[in-house]
């Protein structure tokens, strides 16, 4: 039974250790400066001399410090495959290093440079949900001594979520699922919720609902205990919710749930402006208490940083997909007998990514190459582009042309990370398997598997469309010519391509 208590408040030790990590980040508003917060105030807790992290930069393979503690300027740069940091991103997991000079891995340029003696090492690599590597991360030097086992924990667990805010800069459900399930370790309750603010509406838009998933909830702002907690940005604490005037009992009787006690938490912007709120329902063991309030609000202060800066990128994504349509549209502007094609091949193309299991990310990757794939006809002569009727074989080998301006003029724009692929993908829909294809004649192997996806939309958007000089094909005739194999190749595709 001792040991259960120590184990115990060893846990909650812990936990207290992450939070005043949370409580810090949740303070700053500018995302630039949560590497400086996070990482000082993680070796501060742990008893660290120093502490560095690094962004990884894929296009020359180094490591760049993006904070380094004791380092002016932090201007270090260092190959991926030297060091204990690389070789802990690697080997994907966290090294844990005592007598450092004498470690195979150990790099002592920096030491050499500097003249600080580097002894002991944690290091831990920052990988996102999907897999990929932001970078990693040091502390340096503990202070009693090796570096324990519940250090490494602490560590790992609190770089893995500065890399996930850097790394989005926003909150999405699947994000507040994982602080909410982190909070549920630590307060024993049956459901939570995040409401935030829709001011335009005057509502309350959940953004993540336990026990009710995938339902779009929407509270009027004047009603209940989240919309008032929003609006006179006050922690309320109910005990008993339905003999509180406050609480509105409608969701309970819609539902056949009973709200028994309730602790929420309002979320705020920088300014102070009203972001919504989150709320613990129905603690399990007796009613919310002041250690519970503190726990919540430090999950607050993250859940509020990650939805102010979604704001701003949801409006930079509304512009950049806007963007995408006026390009679409300046082609179809050109081009008045497939007008509405490359619209249609995005949502043929997103519909078989969505019947394959793509993630939201890569069916926006997907839309994005879709519709840009035949970006490239601009570069094509209007005698051809707008011929009614078969290409002869100098036409269509001109009109083939357009894949490779399609590619050249996307590698000229900056596209965001995760949407690199997207000139590729985009000017390789012509691609075959066999390796006939163009235009740069990659095989099956070779072709990018979103291209494979475009084609087929492409192919059978060309197949079912009307034009001026025929009708469209049944769609069970279109999916027949799939079937049969190299329809890009067939008289009609060149009618259109």
């Amino acid at each position: 039974m001792q040991n259960n208590h120590q184990a115990m408040d060893e846990l909650h030790r812990n936990y207290r250790q992450l939070m005043e990590i949370q409580r810090r980040v949740g303070t700053e508003r500018d995302i630039s400066r949560l590497p400086d917060i996070v990482m000082r105030a993680v070796s501060e807790l742990l008893g660290t001399d120093r502490s560095t992290m690094f962004l990884m930069d894929w296009e020359t393979m180094q490591l760049r410090a993006c904070f380094a503690q004791g380092i002016e300027g932090n201007a270090i740069v260092v190959p991926l495959r030297m060091g204990i940091v690389g070789a802990s991103i690697l080997q994907r997991k966290t090294l844990n290093i005592v007598n450092a000079h004498q470690h195979p891995y150990f790099n002592s340029s920096v030491d050499d440079l500097t003249g600080y003696k580097t002894d002991s090492i944690l290091a831990s690599p920052i990988i996102y949900s999907d897999g990929t590597v932001l970078g990693g991360a040091e502390l340096l030097n503990k202070k009693t001594g090796r570096f324990t086992q519940k250090d490494e924990g602490i560590f790992a667990t609190a770089v893995q979520r500065l890399g996930k805010l850097l790394y989005d800069g926003a909150l999405d459900a699947q994000q507040a699922c994982d602080e909410m399930a982190v909070l549920r370790g630590h307060i024993a309750f049956d459901r939570s919720s995040i409401f935030v603010m829709d001011k335009a509406g005057g509502q309350l838009v959940a953004l993540y609902s336990e026990g009710i998933e995938g339902a779009k909830i929407t509270l009027t702002v004047k009603l209940g205990i989240a919309g008032l907690a929003t609006l006179v940005n006050q922690t309320l604490l109910v005990p008993d919710a339905h003999a509180d005037p406050r609480f509105d009992p409608s969701f309970d009787k819609q539902t056949g749930y009973y709200t028994r006690n309730i602790l929420c938490i309002p979320l705020q912007g920088s300014n102070g402006d009203a972001l919504g709120a989150i709320q613990a329902i129905n603690k399990l063991t007796g009613d919310f208490g002041e250690q519970d309030i503190e726990m919540l609000t430090n999950i607050a202060g993250i859940i509020s940083i990650a939805i102010e800066n979604a704001m701003p990128l949801k409006d930079s994504d509304r512009q950049f997909h806007s963007i995408l349509e006026v390009l679409a549209a300046s082609i179809d502007a050109r081009d008045t007998l497939t007008a509405g094609h490359s619209i249609r091949v995005a949502k043929y193309a997103t519909g078989i990514g969505s019947l394959m299991g793509f993630t939201e990310t890569d069916l926006d990757v997907l839309r994005v190459s879709a519709i840009l794939h035949d970006y490239g006809k601009i570069g094509v002569d209007d005698c051809v582009l707008k011929k009614n009727g078969k290409l002869d074989a100098p036409e269509y080998a001109h009109m083939k042309q357009h894949a490779t301006i399609t590619n050249d003029i996307l590698e000229k724009i900056y596209f965001a990370r995760k949407y690199r692929g997207v000139p590729l993908i985009a000017s390789s829909h012509h691609e075959y398997l066999d390796g006939s294809g163009y235009p740069s004649g990659l095989d099956k192997n070779e072709i990018p598997f979103m291209a494979k996806i475009l084609a087929v939309a492409d192919v059978y958007e060309a197949l079912t469309a009307d034009r001026h000089y025929r009708q469209g094909m049944a769609p069970e005739r279109a999916l027949a010519i799939l079937e049969e194999g190299e329809p890009d190749k067939s008289p009609i595709n060149q009618e259109t391509h």
